[in-house]
Formats: C-alpha cells, sequence, structure tokens
C-alpha cells in the first residue's frame, strides 16, 4: 500500500503591515497607553487599540499574544523611561543638589502623569489575578528598585552599581509611599499629595545617612563642646560706717 503524503505546512507570512511598517508596534504601545489610561484595563478592547493605532486588529496578536501582555509591554516600556530619566538625573546633577532634584522629579511626575500611574495598578491587580504574569510584574517592581536605590547610594557616597541592602531599603520605602500617594490622588480628587510628600521628603531626607559633601553643615556643631568663658564675678562694694 503506497503511503499517503504528509503535506508540509508552510510557515505563516506576517501581516502586510509588518513588513511595510517598522514602527507598528511602537504605534500600538503608544496607542495602548493612551486608551487604557483613559477606560481601563476592562473597557479596553483590542479592537479599540488597533483603530487608535491605525493597524490591522490581528498585529496585537502578533507582536503581544494578548491583551494581558499588551498592558505588560505598555507598563514596561513606561517604567524603562522613566528608569532612564533618573539615571541621566544622577549622572548629571551636582552631589550637593541630587537629593533635591531627584525629589522634585518624583513630585513632578506625580503631578503630570497620573494616567501613568492608574496603568501601573491595573498591571498590579492583574499580576494578583494571572500567575503567569506575577513573575513579569515583580521584575518591573525591582527594576524600578534598583534605579531608586542606585541614587540612594549615590547620595550616600557608595557604589551606584552596587547598592548595599541599606540603599534598597530606602528605595522600597520611597516607591511604596510614592505608588500609595499617587492611587490616593487618583481615587479621591480632592486629595493634595502634595505636603505629604514634602513631609516624606523631609523625614527621608533626615534620616538617610547622606555623603557630607552633599548635604549642608549643621550651623554650630563646630561650636558644641565648647564651653562659653566664665564671666567676671562682680566685686562686692563695702558697706560704709563699718
Amino acid at each position: 500500500m503506497a503511503r499517503a503524503r504528509t503535506r508540509k505546512t508552510a510557515p505563516q507570512a506576517p501581516a502586510p503591515e509588518v513588513a511595510g511598517s517598522s514602527d507598528a508596534r511602537e504605534r500600538l504601545i503608544a496607542a495602548s497607553s493612551r486608551v487604557l489610561a483613559e477606560r481601563g484595563y476592562d473597557a479596553t478592547t483590542v479592537k479599540e487599540v488597533a483603530r487608535v493605532a491605525g493597524v490591522n486588529q490581528g498585529l496585537v496578536h502578533y507582536y503581544f499574544g494578548s491583551k494581558d501582555a499588551l498592558l505588560l509591554a505598555v507598563t514596561r516600556e513606561l517604567s524603562q523611561r522613566h528608569a532612564a530619566e533618573l539615571r541621566q538625573l544622577r549622572e548629571e546633577t551636582p552631589l550637593e543638589q541630587l537629593a533635591e532634584a531627584s525629589f522634585d522629579w518624583g513630585a513632578k511626575l506625580l503631578r503630570s502623569a497620573p494616567e501613568q500611574f492608574r496603568l501601573r495598578y491595573e498591571l498590579f491587580a492583574l499580576g494578583l489575578r494571572n500567575k503567569e504574569l506575577t513573575s513579569a510584574v515583580s521584575e518591573l517592581q525591582c527594576m524600578g528598585d534598583l534605579e531608586i536605590a542606585r541614587t540612594v547610594a549615590v547620595y550616600r557616597g557608595g557604589d551606584p552599581e552596587h547598592p548595599t541592602p541599606m540603599d534598597r531599603h530606602y528605595a522600597s520605602i520611597m516607591k511604596a509611599c510614592f505608588d500609595g500617594l499617587a492611587l490616593q490622588h487618583l481615587l479621591d480628587e480632592d486629595f493634595d499629595p502634595a505636603p505629604v510628600y514634602a513631609l516624606l521628603r523631609q523625614v527621608i531626607l533626615s534620616s538617610v545617612d547622606g555623603n557630607p559633601g552633599a548635604r549642608p553643615a549643621r550651623r554650630g556643631t563646630k561650636a558644641q563642646g565648647r564651653r562659653a568663658p566664665p564671666r567676671p564675678r562682680r566685686r562686692s562694694r563695702p558697706s560704709r560706717g563699718g
């Protein structure tokens, strides 16, 4: 009996947009960032993202595979951008101005990009529900902690490439507080995070063991321990008629 011939399946060719448009993936990420931030994860559809990006809907699945993975890609892109900004700030700012400049950068981000924080919270919730994404979400968290820890290490006079456990602890505290303030601001428009953030800044800088060159010396420290010279005693005048 003659063997039946098995037909070899040819590899699936990419959609025409893949070959003709090298920026399709970047357009999808930009469109996803906008749609997800405006509508939230549950109300966002792949069809809407493709329409805003101006590409075929099939490209979403071609590049990302699912809406979950798309949200992860968008949030990773934003995290990498913020890490690059903080790294540039750390490398270009004089040491004595680093703490102030870093906190100012964080406060500006908190005011100007609330929609980006919403994407982070959507991803956090997704990472708790979808076990396949848990490790990837945790990796993003660690990436943010590391970049902040490197900045703390520079301020404390250490090596940014090898932050100490204490540097990482400070980073975790600051990022957790930062995320919490942004979340409360998103949930309550009347909540002003600025004064709380200013207090956080004061608490952190008063407790961190910074590089002496990064902070102004306390006034009067050299005089501590010196006793003031004794004041001369007034001589008692003798009484008359004695």
